[in-house]
């Protein structure tokens, strides 16, 4: 199991989750038949059709550059990391893929007081990042600054995730860690919202558990602050587990803080991500998943969740007979058709459609608290 022990001085993630319960959860996840494991990932075939914002468009466009690019960038094997100056493109953007924010990859009108942030899932490269996130901006009408997590190739990527379900962390934490950190520590925001989707989920919990150690370390100090051994601790668990937190960054995290921050995670993947504060239920999570989207099955609807240790905090709600992975293709545009275009037609409010809730894991008759944002919509106390 990965955890944060309760201790202040003792936060970090433990690599406690055994290989069998990860194998078993794979198990259960594509314990269907395996003619139906492709639609589980690409969708039903009507899903290939052109549609805007889909990102079967690569295949359709008239771009032949973006596709060529994209297929270079998911089949060929490379290294997240800067390319050495001495190496230039075409091989240096082929073989070296660095995870970078690309703010206002999702253009939208200014939301004051407001920051949001999208962390994307595998096989994504800068160009379906980009897609994803302007999708984001347009449906909900805020600016979105992509947090990119870059695509090294299939096989790195499954890799990447793997470790990641236990609980081992990357490159792309140490860059997110800081401006989540920076952003909900702005005084001027009052919210701050990560929308994650499959890979980026693994790499949203982990962020989760790392400001829980801030938090608790924040908690436990009389002055509601971080004394300079509190600094030091937190860079030295971090580092003992590949991290490169740096001190100086390092602000406190209260109660205000973390209720500024809201999570919303589609197909969500993860083993464990639990409020920071159970008693509070803060920050704000939320979780959508396909019934037959594969990886989702591996998290947030496990067959087994108590048998596989999987625990995902906050409402979950369940598109009944989709199938399909993709986040524009298989989620936001059935969001789109099912809610916004309904809004805008009679100002009605939104419901949970086309999700259900999951019994048991809200209130019955809980909508989802990231559809009153459509449209640039504010939310719900």
């Amino acid at each position: 199991m990965v955890k944060i022990a309760e201790s202040a001085e003792d936060w970090t993630i433990r690599h406690e989750r055994e290989w069998a319960e990860l194998i078993g959860s794979v198990k259960d996840a594509g314990w269907f038949s395996p003619l139906d494991w492709p639609r589980s990932v690409l969708g039903n075939l009507s899903s290939f059709r052109p549609a805007p914002n889909s990102e079967y468009n690569l295949l359709w466009s008239a771009n032949i550059h973006r596709l060529t690019r994209y297929l270079g960038d998911v089949l060929v094997p490379s290294v997240p990391v800067r390319a050495p100056s001495w190496l230039h493109a075409p091989v240096s953007s082929l073989f070296f893929h660095r995870s970078r924010e690309l703010k206002d990859a999702g253009r939208a009108p200014p939301a004051p007081f407001e920051q949001w942030f999208f962390i994307n899932g595998i096989l994504a490269n800068q160009d379906v990042a980009l897609m994803n996130a302007s999708y984001l901006a347009d449906l909900f009408g805020r600016p979105i600054t992509a947090l990119w997590n870059s695509t090294d190739g299939a096989g790195i990527d499954l890799v990447e995730c793997t470790t990641e379900k236990l609980g081992a962390t990357s490159e792309d934490v140490d860059r997110d860690f800081h401006l989540l950190l920076d952003a909900i520590a702005h005084p001027a925001n009052r919210r701050v919202v990560v929308i994650s989707h499959s890979q980026g989920t693994l790499i949203t919990a982990v962020l989760l558990r790392l400001i829980g150690g801030v938090y608790r370390h924040t908690m436990t100090g009389r002055e509601r602050n971080l004394s300079a051994s509190d600094r030091e601790s937190i860079r030295r668990h971090a580092a003992a587990h590949g991290l490169e937190i740096k001190p100086e960054r390092l602000k406190p995290v209260t109660p205000t803080e973390l209720g500024k921050l809201e999570v919303y995670c589609f197909a969500n993947c993860a083993s464990q991500m639990n409020y920071v504060d159970p008693d509070l239920a803060l920050p704000k999570i939320e979780s959508f998943g396909n019934e037959h989207d594969l990886v989702a099955r591996l998290g947030m609807l496990a067959p087994h969740p108590n048998e596989r240790k999987i625990e995902i905090a906050g409402p979950r709600f369940r598109h009944n007979g989709a199938w399909g992975h993709l986040l524009n293709a298989h989620y936001l545009i059935n969001i789109d058709r099912a809610q916004r275009q309904r809004t805008q037609a009679g100002d009605a409010p939104p419901g949970t459609a086309p999700y259900v809730l999951i019994k048991g894991t809200a209130p019955a008759g809980t909508v989802p608290r990231l559809f009153h944002y459509l449209d640039g919509g504010g939310a719900i106390s």
